[in-house]
């Protein structure tokens, strides 16, 4: 489960783009935390941040904030993070304040492990239907990551959504009936299909003109 990790800031004067450029040129980052009836902008120190995502649970941890000028600690997450679309570094960070008693709706990706016998030995394909999962729990339980071991998956064989999480403590908002991942047999070429009809064909035709040399 992802475990709570401090980040330490100072609060923001919002204005021009100008001081937010010179934070990150700084190593800093400006962001927001969007709190229980008040928004709070902030600084945070870009490298502690990208350690941070780094580490397991990533943007799912729960932190807690440690703002200079802010009048509490606050335990939030990562709600989105802005990336510059060339450079690929941090421009901005949204985070949403939680309320770590109350469970909360997250949509998580799934982590495909292995491959499946039916695919390695048999030559199955393997049919991937959702990515992802939405699930509802405590903060506390938010797992790092949802993996989903398929190496033993036969030709045939189907998991749902139901079949990925274990856990009590973890609900499934998606259908539990929903198909998450299948090895299916494999597909003939039509090329060959053809071949093989048309060979079938020319066997049931010899077949018949001996039965007809036969009777005669």
């Amino acid at each position: 489960m992802s475990e709570a990790v401090i980040l330490n800031g100072t609060l923001r004067q919002v204005g021009r783009k100008g001081p937010s450029r010179q934070l990150r040129r700084d190593g800093k980052l400006p962001g927001i935390i969007y709190g229980h009836g008040e928004n709070v902008p902030v600084t945070l120190d870009a490298k502690e941040l990208l350690k941070l995502l780094e580490t397991r649970g990533g943007s799912h941890s729960v932190i807690h904030s440690r703002i200079e000028g802010d009048k509490k600690e606050r335990s939030v997450m990562i709600k989105s993070l802005d990336v510059h679309p060339i450079t690929d570094t941090l421009v901005h960070i949204d985070l949403l304040e939680i309320d770590e008693s109350k469970p909360m709706k997250l949509e998580m990706e799934l982590e495909f492990n292995g491959v499946p016998v039916g695919v390695k030995e048999k030559g199955g394909e393997l049919r991937i239907h959702r990515k992802k999962l939405l699930i509802e729990c405590l903060p506390k339980d938010i797992p790092a990551r949802l993996e989903v071991n398929i190496k033993d998956m036969d030709v045939g064989q189907v998991l749902n959504a139901s079949d990925v999480v274990r856990s009590d403590a973890i609900k499934v908002l998606t259908d539990p009936d929903a198909h998450v991942v299948a090895v299916v047999a494999p597909k003939q070429d039509k090329a060959a299909k053809a071949a093989e009809a048309e060979g079938e064909a020319e066997q049931g035709k010899g077949a018949a003109g001996a039965g007809a040399g036969k009777k005669k």
